[in-house]
Formats: C-alpha cells, sequence, structure tokens
C-alpha cells in the first residue's frame, strides 16, 4: 500500500527532526501500518513499543525491526520489578487477602478492591478524603453501610503501604503501580512508541514519562475513541501528555491519521454524525448502512427465506451498548441452531453476586425472587438518579434487564444462576460473536449489526456516549445494520 501524504508527513518529521510526535489517529486509518514503518526509519536507536494488551503486542512483536522490543505496560511494569531484584511471583489474590488480614475475613472486598485499584491508578494521596470520597462518588463504589465505609476509609493508607511493602507477590494493577511507588528504575529508551493513549490513566502516563526521560516519545491515539472512563482512564489523556509530560523536553509535533482504510463510503459518512474529520479514501467501495433493520435470526419460514440479509452468519459480529439485547440476540440465535457466544466472561460473577445479594437461597422461587429484586433496583436506581450518577443508574438498568431474562429461563434462584453461567461462560468459538461495543474495540468484521440504536447514545450518558457510537461504526468493513431506529447525538 502506498503511504499517503499524512503517513508521509509523519516520516519526514522521524527522519528530520528530534521532535516528539502526537499522531492522532482516526478508526481504520491504517495506525499500526504507520507505527511499523516509523520504526523503520528511526535507525539504531534504542526503542520500544507499549502496547495496551497483549494481543496488539503479540502482532506488532513480528512486525516491528529487530531490535525493538513490543510489550504490554503490564509486562513492562513487571519487567521493572524483576530488574531491581525483586523476587516476585504474580498472585491475583494478593489485595483480597491483605483486605482480610486488616479488615477481617467478613468484611465486604469488593468495594475495597475498586477503590485501592483506583487509587493505584490515580495515583492519589490515600489519606487524602476529599480526593478519596471524590472517586467513591464519581465511580459509584457501593459499601454495605456507611459505617464499613468510613472502615475502608479509615484503612486506606494501611493497605496501601501493604501492597507497597509486600512485594513477594504482585497483581495486575501492581504491575505498573508498585515500580513507581518504590522509585524501581525503569529502562530508558531513545525512542518510546506508545499506542492508545486515549485510554491511559495516571500512573501509565507516569510510566512512560520515566521510561522516555531525556528521549523522545512517538504518541498515538484517538481521543474520540475514549470510552472507558468507568474504569479510570482520563478522556483528556493526550492532552496531558501535550501539556504536562512531553512539554519543555523537545519540540513536539502533531498530525493526523484522518483517511480510513477499513470502512467503506457509506459506514465512513455515518460515522461522520459523530466524527466529521474521518475520511474514506479515494478507492474505497460503496458499502451500506441499513438502517432501522430487523434483526432476523430465523431466516426460514418453511421453505421461504425471509430477511436473508439481515440474518448473521459466520464470521459477523453483533454489537450493542448493553449486555441486554445481546443476551436476547443469543437465546435467539441458538435457538435456530446457529453458533453463537457472547465476549465477555467477566459478566458472570457480577450477575451472580447480584442475584445472591437478594436471595442467598437457590431453591427460592423467580416471582418471589423478583419482587426483592424490584424493590431493590427501585430504591437503588431513584437513589442514583437523585445522586446524579447517571452512568451508574444506565449499568443498573442494564443489569436489571439481563436478570429479567434469565428469570424468565428459570424456575428457581439455582436455575438463574445456572442460565447466566451457560451464556457468559461458554464456547468462545462460535460462528458469530456477540459483544458489548466496549469489549470489541480493536476488533473488526464485513458485516457488524449495532442492536438497540434507539438508545445509543443514551439519554443519561455524557459525551463519552458519542464516542462509543463512533466505535461500533467503525468495526463495519462492508455492512452496517442499525437495528431499531437511531437517536440524535449527545449535545445537539
Amino acid at each position: 500500500m502506498e503511504h499517503t501524504k499524512q503517513q508521509k508527513a509523519i516520516f519526514d518529521c522521524i527522519e528530520n527532526t528530534d521532535h516528539h510526535i502526537i499522531i492522532n489517529a482516526g478508526a481504520g486509518t491504517g495506525k499500526t501500518t504507520t507505527i511499523v514503518e516509523a520504526a523503520n526509519k528511526i535507525g539504531n536507536n534504542k526503542a520500544a513499543f507499549l502496547a495496551f494488551n497483549k494481543s496488539i503486542a503479540t502482532e506488532l512483536a513480528e512486525r516491528l525491526p529487530e531490535g525493538v522490543e513490543a510489550k504490554t505496560f503490564h509486562a513492562f511494569g513487571f519487567a521493572a520489578i524483576r530488574n531491581a531484584g525483586v523476587k516476585t511471583r504474580v498472585n491475583n489474590f494478593k489485595l483480597n487477602n491483605i483486605i482480610k488480614d486488616f479488615l477481617g475475613k467478613d468484611f465486604n472486598i469488593a468495594p475495597v478492591k475498586k477503590l485501592v485499584s483506583l487509587i493505584k491508578g490515580s495515583l492519589i494521596d490515600p489519606s487524602n478524603k476529599r480526593e478519596v470520597n471524590r472517586l467513591i462518588d464519581e465511580y459509584n463504589i457501593q459499601f454495605h453501610s456507611e459505617r464499613e465505609e468510613e472502615i475502608a476509609i479509615a484503612h486506606l493508607t494501611t493497605l496501601l503501604k501493604a501492597c507497597a511493602n509486600k512485594t513477594s507477590e504482585v497483581d495486575f494493577d501492581d504491575m505498573i503501580w508498585l515500580p513507581l511507588v518504590n522509585n524501581y528504575p525503569f529502562p530508558k529508551y531513545d525512542v518510546l512508541f506508545v499506542d492508545e493513549a486515549q485510554d491511559f490513566n495516571e500512573s501509565q502516563r507516569e510510566m512512560i514519562s520515566k521510561c522516555v526521560n531525556g528521549g523522545r516519545c512517538i504518541i498515538v491515539g484517538d481521543k474520540n475513541q475514549a470510552i472507558y472512563g468507568f474504569r479510570g482512564a482520563d478522556s483528556n489523556s493526550i492532552g496531558l501528555f501535550r501539556e504536562r509530560l512531553l512539554k519543555g523536553s523537545r519540540e513536539i509535533s502533531e498530525f493526523p491519521l484522518s483517511i480510513s482504510w477499513r470502512c467503506p463510503l457509506s459506514v465512513v459518512k455515518e460515522a461522520n454524525r459523530y466524527v466529521p474529520e474521518l475520511k474514506y479514501h479515494e478507492d474505497a467501495t460503496n458499502g451500506s448502512v441499513i438502517e432501522n433493520a430487523p434483526f432476523n435470526p430465523q431466516a426460514i419460514e418453511g421453505n421461504v427465506i425471509v430477511n436473508a440479509e439481515f440474518t448473521p452468519q459466520e464470521k459477523d459480529m453483533v454489537l450493542c451498548r448493553y449486555n441486554a439485547p445481546l443476551v436476547g440476540a443469543f437465546y435467539d440465535l441458538i435457538s435456530q441452531g446457529k453458533s453463537a457466544y457472547i465476549l465477555g466472561r467477566d459478566m458472570t460473577k457480577g450477575l451472580v453476586n447480584s442475584v445472591q445479594k437478594i436471595s442467598k437461597n437457590n431453591h427460592m422461587g423467580t416471582e418471589e425472587f423478583w419482587q426483592l429484586y424490584m424493590q431493590d433496583f427501585d430504591y437503588n436506581y431513584n437513589k442514583l438518579l437523585n445522586d446524579n450518577k447517571k452512568n451508574q443508574a444506565m449499568a443498573l438498568e442494564d443489569k436489571r434487564d439481563c436478570i429479567s431474562i434469565f428469570v424468565n429461563k428459570a424456575s428457581t434462584v439455582g436455575g438463574i444462576i445456572e442460565e447466566i453461567k451457560r451464556v457468559f461462560d461458554g464456547n468462545d468459538n462460535g460462528e458469530i460473536m456477540l459483544s458489548t461495543v466496549h469489549k470489541a474495540k480493536g476488533l473488526e468484521a464485513n458485516n457488524v449489526y449495532l442492536l438497540a440504536t434507539d438508545r445509543m447514545p443514551h439519554p443519561l450518558g455524557g459525551l463519552e456516549e458519542n464516542n462509543i457510537c463512533y466505535v461500533a461504526i467503525t468495526r463495519a468493513k462492508k455492512n452496517l445494520f442499525l437495528v431499531g431506529q437511531r437517536t440524535g447525538i449527545v449535545g445537539e
């Protein structure tokens, strides 16, 4: 593929200046190709590529020139711990055990774990009660009681110190946080490539600043694909690189990558509703965007094919902002003998916990359970709305809708739990992948079905909802099916 003018401008800057470079890369615009070619133009400089997940690191490791390391942030941090002479092993139950040691075996661990994780990611002082309370409110961390919350907050400093001091074990968060708080040295690079910069939290940005100290940073990201605010990512992450971490060390040059090689003309035009600067390339096919499309897994009635063009087939992707429509689609597809699976085993634990919170007796009938569940839902949902915690209210809505489907598939609480496990812990090698937009980021398919577009963007959500729509639309390489009547844009 011949390089575009945008790519050539980037390569020229790499070869003829010593500037930091920020690449604003839209969806499907040849980001990976650009990174590989850029790495070939840095000469004999010591270089590394930091990826957000293992699959990207593995892919790039095979394509980058010899001598350029490709690692995830967590692998990089873990190596820094080991290189500091610390003998350690991975134990994802480390924090669980520390919480039990200090707060007791019967203490509700989940909210404490989430709060500690956010503190590690944001690098705030655990004794700063104002900042701690901000995290609790912003991320809707729910303790069982006010007394439990008070006890947890009072022990945060102790818990964080215990995490820092216990270096014989590390969990996932520790891999980045521990080298920072314990001042373990990071390797320094002449050139550091960084991908998905829009999804970083403070600890990840701080790691990069230490690795590139005196060197050159090439940062790739897309502010319009910032969709992970719920887990601590800063939507202005790219701006923070520009304004704080890179400023003053050397000049900064910024370049766009705005020509999509993935999406056909019609899909790009649909994406332009949210991101006007994305462009289609001159050889792009037309493709198609089908509005208000029916989702019809049952393509055959007798000998008559009904809406076959709207029927997901092998290798197609079915996406949704929420989980509940995916659950409904899953049951529809398997009822027709199709091989389908939902991406995201992490849903099981949260849904099961929500069921068991209401009834710890698996023999309870579903009718009695549902009455109790809805009483609890109404109370918590209204409280979230009154406290203006709209994103959390949206998540609770989705959980309710999921559980309602499982209630109709079972006669007891135990049956509900079994159905949840069957749906979310099933085969990941099915023909048709169903996924939330968040989990599908970085993936693509020829045909993409976008469910529940009447709630995209969700009216309760903020501006990040537009980004979610943009990410979903740009997964389509040929055809996009909008199932339901689409809504407008947040902020219109």
